[in-house]
């Protein structure tokens, strides 16, 4: 099994002197489910996805150009992932089996595994790996003991078959050895793609809720993923949102998200959202704007500048009567008598 993770990999040397973590994330549907993949592996190198297979292209393909002197293996890693994916399936097969169920009534089951290896500064190791089954982590890997321990009280029964039935070993191996050197193999391929930052764009904005107004904080176009934003009352206190965030992908290979609060109008307070991102020197801190402060706003400026016209208006007329000759003056009063 663990000859899958070869995916993506060629033999160099380097030293690397920070953290780094590879993760592959793999997804398998029982049926075919419209607009997604069936099968489908993604490939992770700190957060920033490099490669990718799926039962639609059914080809290893690589999100970057800096890893196109390793084309020439994509079709030995297709080969594995093809391979890979029987293996998983039945693994699915197992699992609906064990929860006695079907794809009856048009109800589809998908079978989640998530693995990483993660290469620290001080030259230590970890992974983990964990498995889910219909949304619901079920299984992690101790890698210590090379078994499955089971998250949820339900599945025990679950994790003492899968361990009898699957040898873990493998999974074991692939995590503190083979994932290790395959980082170290794609790391100075991709380091440029991972040294590279920009810095986030920041829009706020509001919306009426039931409790009183719901504000919004949209930070956009960065790079790389991870990122902090979080919502700030009075300049210390945190607001916590209720919503779960997500980061999501741009089609240029940045990220976008958004983070929402519920909040009370109170008088004197105010609200600011504050982003801290690996591009940035210093948090940006923006302010939210009430609508009725920026009317106000308008609406002192709209007064100094119609009293400005009114008196320039009345300077001018003056003028003009003077201007005008003392004979017309009269011949006007006249024909208005």
């Amino acid at each position: 099994m663990a000859f899958l993770f070869l995916l993506f990999s060629l033999e160099t040397s380097a030293v690397y002197c920070r953290s780094h973590t590879l993760h592959f994330h793999i997804t398998l549907a029982s049926a075919p489910i419209p607009g997604l993949s069936q099968y489908a592996i993604i490939v992770y190198m700190d957060g920033v996805q490099y490669g990718r297979y799926n039962s639609d292209i059914r080809r290893a393909q690589f999100y970057s150009a800096s890893l196109n002197p390793l084309s020439v293996y994509l079709d030995m890693q297709t080969k594995f992932a093809q391979t890979f994916e029987v293996w998983q399936r039945h693994r699915l097969n197992f699992l609906m089996g064990v929860f006695n169920t079907t794809n009856g009534n048009g109800h589809i089951h998908v079978y989640q595994r998530k693995s990483a290896c993660e290469l620290h500064d001080d030259g230590t190791i970890g992974g983990y790996q964990d498995i889910a089954f219909d949304g619901k982590e079920f299984l992690v890997f101790d890698k210590e003991r090379a078994v499955y321990i089971t998250s949820t009280q339900e599945a025990v029964m679950v994790s003492h078959l899968w361990n009898k039935r699957y040898d873990s070993t493998d999974s074991k191996m692939f995590l503190e050895i083979d994932c290790i050197k395959h980082m170290k193999m794609y790391l100075p391929y991709i380091s440029n793609d991972l040294e590279k930052k920009v810095p986030p764009n920041v829009k706020i904005s509001s919306s009426e809720s039931e409790s009183g107004i719901k504000l919004h904080c949209w930070v956009y176009r960065f790079y790389p993923r991870d990122v902090e934003v979080k919502w700030i009352k009075n300049g210390t206190d945190e607001i916590y949102s209720e919503e779960s965030a997500e980061i999501l992908p741009n089609p240029d290979g940045t990220y976008q998200i958004r983070v929402s609060v519920e909040v009370t109008p109170e008088e004197g307070a105010t609200y600011s959202c504050h982003v801290d991102h690996s591009s940035l020197e210093n948090p940006l801190v923006v302010p939210f704007v009430p609508v009725e402060s920026n009317k106000k706003n308008i609406l002192y400026i709209i007064i100094p500048v119609g009293s400005g016209l009114l008196v320039l208006l009345i300077v001018l007329g003056v003028f003009i009567y003077r201007k005008v000759p003392s004979g017309l003056q009269s011949v006007s009063t006249e024909d208005g008598d």
